[in-house]
């Protein structure tokens, strides 16, 4: 292990989640992996309430529902919860992509995370938050566009559409059958981000494969803004023209039932398990 090597681990070792992955290993004896893999769930079924977690803050921001035109004063406000460090992954991030990569992920992941929250970030938002110029917050959108991912803010997101973001591009290629490594290397998005993305995507999966098709009731059920959830749905829209899509669909599908409590059978695709976390034995 080289020495930034040694300093990385050394950093994360201080962390709480570090604390977590310090025990599991040496309470309970788990594997490096294994204990990853419970620390993923964990953040994912656990730490789902408005509770702030450590690395996260509070931000008011414009609605979502608000046109342009309207002077700031008269704008509906909504008050979101934004994730400015999420401490394992944008550790690695900065150690591994460098500084401009680990600040766009950061600025995709909080335009994101306000939309999901029926808020709207603009550029101006995101250089407050990041503590830098909008002249780079721009140049940095700019980066992202090129990779064909839109980072959706309050200046272009009623002009844009649907624009495909970096959720509901790293989606399709998880539906084309790209594994999660491969995944990474074409969006700069570690692992566990691909798998949040995944289990978002899989609640709007559900609510279709339990009959919940109404967009009100499954931002009830989800807890995701209608925009999210259109998104989603053109994405299953257009996996049903597609067989390897459609295929990878219904494996996702057994392996969320586990999750939600059905009767059908749980199946792994051991090829994709073995490249993304290490094989199932």
């Amino acid at each position: 292990m080289t020495k930034k090597e040694t300093e990385l681990q050394r950093y994360i070792d201080k962390t709480s989640e570090g604390e977590f992955l310090y025990e599991l290993a040496n309470s309970y004896e788990l594997s490096p992996i294994l204990s990853k893999n419970i620390l993923q769930t964990a953040k994912t079924c656990l730490l789902q309430s408005k509770v702030l977690q450590t690395g996260q803050t509070e931000y008011h921001c414009v609605s979502i529902d608000e046109k342009n035109g309207k002077q700031m004063l008269d704008m509906s406000k909504i008050k979101v919860i934004l994730t400015l460090k999420d401490e394992i992954e944008d550790i690695n991030t900065l150690s591994v992509e460098g500084r401009s990569i680990h600040r766009q992920n950061k600025i995709q992941r909080m335009a994101d995370e306000a939309i999901e929250q029926n808020g709207i970030l603009s550029q101006e938002d995101l250089s407050m938050l990041l503590n830098v110029s909008v002249r780079t917050i721009k140049r940095d959108i700019r980066e992202i566009k090129r990779r064909n991912i839109e980072v959706i803010t309050r200046g272009t997101y009623h002009n844009i559409g649907r624009g495909q973001t970096h959720k509901t591009l790293i989606i399709g290629f998880y539906l084309d059958g790209f594994t999660y490594s491969e995944i990474h290397r074409k969006t700069h998005h570690s692992t566990g981000s691909i798998k949040r993305y995944l289990d978002s995507f899989g609640k709007v999966l559900m609510c279709m494969e339990y009959g919940i098709k109404d967009k009100s009731e499954m931002r009830s059920v989800t807890n995701l803004s209608e925009y999210l959830i259109g998104q989603y749905l053109d994405i299953l829209k257009s996996a049903e023209k597609s067989k390897v899509k459609s295929e990878n669909l219904d494996m996702l599908k057994q392996q969320l039932s586990y999750r939600y409590g059905s009767k059908k059978t749980i199946v792994h695709d051991g090829l994709r398990a073995e490249a993304t976390t290490g094989g199932w034995k």
